[in-house]
């Protein structure tokens, strides 16, 4: 027998200990990513606001070089239940999670848009949002996409928006945050 060889498992066993530490840091660096993303929970499941965008009802697209000032408004006979004038809509894309251990059930009737001086609105069920999700089972470790609607005035700015959410007995209130183009065609959020 080579007499070296007796020592070659000294440095497999700290390889192996040095993968082992990496491999754990990496599963708890992935873990408190995860957890850093995860936002409001309640009753069983979690939100991710995906997006938040002020919707326009004209042909106008701010971002395009070109676009005619002003675009043209569009016909309200061509966009049934569209915002009426002096109102603006904002779309907010939610994920839904279900991270219990159970089927949960969800609705668009647990939400509320909460701006400034108190007001508040509940999420549109209109011809334009005809095959939204209006309520939704989830099982355990599925994800389902929620889209929200709400018309408010146009005086009402995008700073200061908050989404009121209640599932399970719970009541969470979280922040919203626009990003995109606002109604006045000013650049926001980004």
């Amino acid at each position: 027998m080579m007499p070296g060889l007796r020592w070659v498992p000294v440095p497999l066993a700290i390889l192996m200990a040095l993968l082992g530490w990496l491999v754990f840091g990496s599963v708890a660096g992935q873990h408190a990513l995860a957890a850093s993303h995860a936002g409001p929970q309640a009753g069983g499941l979690e939100l991710t606001v995906n997006q938040v965008v002020w919707m326009a009802d004209d042909m106008t697209d701010p971002s395009q070089k070109g676009t005619p000032p002003g675009g043209f408004q569009m016909p309200a006979s061509e966009m049934p239940g569209m915002q009426t004038v002096g109102e603006k809509r904002l779309r907010v894309e939610l994920y839904v999670r279900d991270t219990s251990g159970t089927t949960q059930v969800y609705s668009q009737n647990g939400f509320r848009l909460l701006g400034k001086d108190g007001r508040s609105w509940a999420p549109l069920v209109n011809a334009a949002t005809r095959g939204a999700i209006l309520s939704e089972t989830l099982y355990p470790g599925f994800q389902s996409t929620l889209d929200l609607y709400f018309d408010l005035p146009d005086s009402q700015g995008g700073s200061g928006l908050r989404i009121e959410w209640e599932h399970g007995g719970t009541i969470v209130t979280f922040p919203i945050h626009l990003t995109g183009v606002d109604s006045s065609g000013l650049m926001v959020g980004m």
